[in-house]
């Protein structure tokens, strides 16, 4: 909750992204007060169980600090159902995803293609209500598929439907992540629905959430996706209303712990990790503390090699190396010029990636860590760079 107490932040749901490790790493690095998992696509024989790491966090009890909110995607009612009554025994809701513009869940008739008709989207969430308990699902949403022309019959709609919440990203499906999100239909979302309305869309810093507050007084609950990528501690700059200082010291620590998490949190090792939550190592987040990540980084290292390991000799799998590159890369574009080298992204193993931060910053020098708008571009759909040639684009 931000310092004013009258806003909730949470990480928005990514798909390869947002899972298990990631969820629990937010948790250290800034602690979003709720994260929801990327969709588990459901059809008529999957999934027979859940898998392990879908939703640990509420499928083994676990207290991290957060309040999960699993998302299914589905293309028929009856299979969003089936999987929901696998988590409501321990979800306190379970949200349908209506948003995803992905090729292949589209070209399926799920995510966001749900929205393609009004009378089909709006026909699908009541067979949801008169199926399971009132609020225990919820909605995620984009403006609309081709245009937002639509927007308001598809949420007008949902207003007799006991929904948990919806999330409204304020682009269509047109969009993907080019344009400004549309704060002015998220803001009237809220006024005409009787459930809370979740917004998303442009929080990269405290400057850019303020306007966007300022835009949708009547939001209190807002998601975070790209900006907690390129700046992991977003949420305690929002709560806090100033950015963040760290050291070059710390930031190995914290990537290295999403190495280890990383590790640890794939289905045949999540053995490994559920002693150090219930140990209660999630009860506090590490923030910008670099004891804290120290200490953190020796329970995670114990766990996965037996020792602590020197960044140096840390080696994890080929998958791992490359989420980590994946992240680095979106996190370098809120870090000073010095962290930019392309080269580091061609790292070989973990232990070279760590130890080129030293080698890029041998001073260790605490400095801040905000959001950079002249790389906005690159995390765009079009990546198409402000003021280019066609050429150039």
């Amino acid at each position: 909750m931000t310092k004013d107490g009258r806003h909730t932040l949470g990480l928005a749901p990514m798909e390869g992204v947002s899972e298990l490790p990631f969820r629990l790493w937010m948790a250290q690095v800034s602690a979003p007060a709720f994260s929801s998992t990327p969709f588990l696509r459901a059809t008529d024989t999957y999934p027979a169980q859940l898998p392990l790491d879908f939703a640990a966090e509420v499928t083994r009890a676990w207290d991290v600090g957060y309040q999960l909110v699993p998302q299914v995607m589905a293309s028929e009612p009856k299979d969003f159902v089936r999987t929901a009554q696998l988590l409501l025994p321990a979800a306190d809701f379970v949200d349908l995803n209506c948003g995803c513009p992905s090729p292949n869940p589209v070209s399926g008739g799920a995510g966001s293609s749900l929205l393609k008709v009004p009378a089909h989207f709006l026909g699908f969430a009541e067979r949801l209500a008169d199926s399971l308990p009132a609020q225990s699902f919820s909605i995620k949403m984009r403006t609309g598929f081709d245009d937002a022309a639509l927007f308001d019959e598809l949420t007008s709609g949902l207003r007799p439907l006991p929904l948990r919440q919806l999330t409204v990203h304020g682009r269509t499906r047109r969009d993907r992540y080019d344009g400004r999100s549309r704060w002015d239909l998220i803001q009237r979302a809220a006024e005409q629905l009787p459930c809370p309305v979740v917004g998303s869309g442009d929080i990269l810093s405290a400057a850019s959430f303020h306007e966007i507050a300022a835009a949708a007084p009547s939001v209190s609950r807002f998601i975070v996706g790209r900006g907690a990528l390129r700046n992991p501690w977003v949420f305690m700059e929002l709560r806090n209303q100033e950015p963040v200082v760290i050291r070059r010291s710390l930031l190995q620590k914290v990537v290295a712990s999403f190495a280890l998490l990383t590790e640890l949190g794939m289905d045949h090792q999540i053995d490994k990790l559920e002693p150090l939550v219930k140990k209660g190592l999630w009860q506090n987040s590490a923030g910008n503390s670099g004891q804290a990540w120290a200490a953190l980084y020796e329970e995670l290292s114990t766990a996965y090699a037996g020792k602590i390991v020197a960044f140096k000799d840390l080696e994890v799998d080929r998958i791992t190396l490359g989420r980590v590159k994946m992240v680095w890369n979106y996190l370098r574009s809120s870090l000073p010029d010095v962290y930019f080298e392309p080269l580091l992204l061609r790292s070989k193993s973990l232990g070279e990636l760590l130890t080129g931060l030293t080698r890029l910053d041998p001073g260790d020098e605490a400095f801040t860590i905000q959001n950079r708008p002249e790389w906005d571009w690159l995390f765009t759909s079009t990546r198409q760079k402000p003021g280019a040639t066609p050429a150039e684009a």
